[in-house]
């Protein structure tokens, strides 16, 4: 049985209310393991005791946990932490990609090399890394584990001129994102798109799907500070592992 985390009362120095302190002690919980996926919270009577906070309060903490996508709850088993793969914001991925913003948050990102070669760049993928056909890309594909779980599929093109090191990197542990850093291209904007699709007989096996189902499927041309495209990412994710939320306005 889980031992249930002991937190300290919250105070209200700052200038921050309660339930906003209660929320951050929680999501600490969540993000360090203490409280893992699945596992139902405390009972409303211990977390106020440990919080010192009312239950209107620790409720109202609750509901802000729950609509940023950190618990949930249900009739028969009460409030408990959900069980999301990987879950961001739309303009954090689009610069860092899975393994950055993974990494940032304590997850263990590990990938198996699915191929890694060197080849002329198409007509099509130069006009979109402005680049000239037959210049030299690298292309890699890797099957992309979040704490030992198959979550997403990916496909880089990168043209080699940007950066010469990608050709000889390990990438069942590197990060590209990286990589380019160190070559001078960090990226720090893009052009992002997503869309839902069925998983094709590949996708399914490789991320261990049972049948016909769902996935996410992204595009990500990354750019440079200087607006040069250093990198045209595919990414294909497992649906029930994977969710993207959005802020606007």
């Amino acid at each position: 049985m889980p031992v249930e985390p002991v937190f300290t009362h919250v105070s209200s120095g700052g200038g921050q209310p309660p339930y906003v302190l209660a929320q951050q002690a929680l999501a600490h919980a969540i993000a360090a393991g203490a409280l893992a996926p699945d596992q139902r919270l405390p009972s409303e009577r211990h977390l106020c005791e440990q919080l010192g906070i009312s239950r209107s309060t620790l409720r109202r903490t609750l509901k802000a946990l729950e609509e940023d996508g950190l618990v949930e709850s249900s009739e028969r088993r009460g409030w408990r932490v959900r069980r999301v793969g990987f879950s961001h914001s739309a303009d954090t991925a689009a610069l860092a990609g899975f393994g950055g913003v993974n990494r940032s948050l304590g997850r263990a990102v590990t990938a198996r090399v699915l191929g890694a070669r060197t080849r002329p760049a198409a007509s099509e993928e130069a006009e979109r890394l402005r680049i000239t056909t037959g210049a030299e890309l690298f292309e890699l594909r890797r099957l992309r584990f979040l704490d030992g779980l198959p979550v997403c599929v990916t496909h880089d093109l990168v043209p080699l001129a940007v950066a010469p090191a990608v050709a000889g990197a390990d990438f069942t542990t590197a990060s590209l994102f990286g990589v380019l850093a160190a070559a001078g291209h960090v990226p720090v904007g893009a052009r992002y798109t997503a869309r839902a699709a069925l998983a094709d007989a590949e996708q399914e096996r490789l991320l261990d799907l049972s049948g016909p189902s769902a996935v996410l499927n992204t595009r990500r041309l990354s750019l440079d500070a200087e607006g040069a495209p250093c990198a045209d990412t595919r990414e294909t994710y497992r649906g029930d592992r994977h969710e993207v939320r959005l802020t606007l306005g």
